[in-house]
């Protein structure tokens, strides 16, 4: 559905019309691709903005709370949030939405959906809805955006605050319409690679790729190794286990918690 107003596309919280418009209008590399899919219910951009403005809207210890679930539901509950509440405040948890962040070694850049930045932890989210992850398709680029955006993560992007990355843990996390293992295929690395096209029926490249990177291939961690060699000395399999999916539905469900008035018994 296309809307008359970008407005009726989007949660606009009280004051927040200027930061909506400003968010739209922004280009990356000479291009308002976001102002041009605001009017579109199907826009991955608007439920980004919508999700993560409310969670930027809560006091701290409910955004804690929404922060911790979704690391739970990401993560299998095998991790916990990177911080200890007592130690957080409204400074200390601060969201973006299409912030653009450039390495320092490589000098590559790319637009980030959503990013969560803490003292000590440094948080891409890649956000997908009904379509699958961009491929290498220019010699230019020779990076995927699975693989674009762990590289600029762990390539000291930070460097304006006193903090390097080299003193933050990083993490990313794909943010899909279902769960991976719903969404994975028996498919060979050759159909794998060949070029997505737009529609829902390339949607098990995304768990494909995402495997791919964070289990490795025939048991190596080759493909993650090799795609951060020249930015990190990180362990590949610190960087494997810093990976994880998220669900809209679990996304939405987290917020709703954090909107009510009872906490978590789970967090607290």
């Amino acid at each position: 559905m296309i809307y008359d107003s970008y407005k009726r596309n989007h949660v606009v919280l009280p004051g927040r019309d200027k930061a909506l418009e400003s968010f739209l209008r922004q280009e990356y590399k000479g291009l308002k691709h976001k102002f041009r899919n605001g009017f579109n219910s199907n826009s991955e951009d608007a439920l980004t903005w919508s999700c993560f403005e409310l969670i930027k809207s809560l006091p701290s210890h409910k955004r804690f709370q929404v922060l911790s679930e979704i690391w739970e539901d990401s993560y299998d509950g095998k991790l916990r949030f990177p911080a200890e509440m007592r130690d957080l405040n409204d400074d200390d948890i601060n969201i973006f939405i299409g912030k653009e962040y450039r390495g320092s070694g490589t000098d590559e850049s790319s637009e980030i959906d959503a990013s969560i930045e803490l003292p000590n932890a440094l948080i891409f989210i890649e956000a997908k809805l009904y379509s699958s992850i961009s491929s290498k398709e220019q010699p230019k680029k020779p990076w995927d955006q699975i693989q674009r955006k762990i590289r600029i993560g762990l390539d000291d992007p930070i460097r304006d605050n006193g903090h390097s990355i080299k003193n933050r843990d990083f993490y990313f996390i794909l943010l899909d319409i279902a769960p991976r293992r719903r969404l994975m295929l028996r498919k060979s690395k050759t159909e794998a690679l060949a070029k997505s096209g737009n529609g829902f029926h390339d949607k098990w490249k995304s768990a494909w790729w995402f495997n791919y990177y964070k289990n490795g291939w025939n048991g190596s961690l080759k493909p993650l190794r090799e795609t951060i060699k020249d930015v990190s000395r990180i362990d590949p399999k610190e960087v494997a286990g810093n990976m994880g999916w998220l669900t809209w539905t679990d996304l939405f469900k987290d917020i709703l918690r954090g909107m009510t008035g009872k906490e978590s018994p789970d967090v607290l």
